[in-house]
C-alpha cells in the first residue's frame, strides 16, 4: 500500500478523493472555503445588487414612464420632466437612481445631448446629480420655453 503522502499525490494527480475523515488533508479542504469567503461575499454583494436593481427597473417600467427625444417642444419637455419628477416622488427613489433611470428614458437627440453634456461634466470635475441633470436638461430644452413666455407677458 502506498504511503498517505503518495496517495494524496495520486488522488490530486487522478482528481479522485481519498483521505480519511479527520486527517491533515481535511484540515486543509475545510480552509480553502475561509480563503475565498471574502471573495464569495463579493460576488453574493454583486449579485444582491444586480437582483435588485432588476426589480427597480421592472418596477419602474410598469409605471409606463414616458420617453424623451429631444425634438419636442419646450412645454413638452418641461411636462416630460414633471411627469418623471412625480413619478420618483411616487415610488420615492433617492436622486441617484433617479438620475439613472431618467437617463435610461432619453433617446435620439436627447441621449446624445446627455452623453455629451455628462462627458464635459466629467472632464471638468462637475458634479453629476439628479439636481444638475434637472438644471442642464431645463437650460437645453426649457429655456426657449421661459424666453417665449417671457415675451408674451411684455
Amino acid at each position: 500500500m502506498p504511503s498517505r503522502r503518495g496517495r494524496s499525490i495520486i488522488a490530486r494527480q487522478t482528481g479522485e478523493e481519498s483521505r480519511d475523515p479527520g486527517s491533515d488533508d481535511d484540515v486543509e479542504l475545510q480552509s480553502i472555503p475561509l480563503r475565498h469567503r471574502a471573495g464569495q461575499t463579493d460576488v453574493d454583494d454583486v449579485t444582491r445588487q444586480i437582483g435588485e436593481m432588476e426589480l427597480v427597473l421592472a418596477r419602474f417600467q410598469r409605471m409606463n414612464p414616458l420617453t424623451f427625444n429631444g425634438a419636442e417642444s419646450g412645454l413638452i419637455a418641461e411636462g416630460w420632466l414633471e411627469h418623471m419628477e412625480e413619478l420618483f416622488d411616487v415610488i420615492e427613489y433617492s436622486p441617484e437612481r433617479r438620475l439613472k433611470l431618467v437617463v435610461l428614458q432619453l433617446r435620439e437627440h436627447a441621449q446624445c445631448w446627455w452623453k455629451g453634456t455628462s462627458r464635459v461634466m466629467r472632464e471638468t470635475g462637475a458634479l453629476i446629480s439628479w439636481e444638475s441633470f434637472c438644471a442642464a436638461f431645463r437650460k437645453e430644452y426649457c429655456e426657449a420655453l421661459s424666453s417665449q413666455l417671457s415675451s408674451t407677458l411684455v
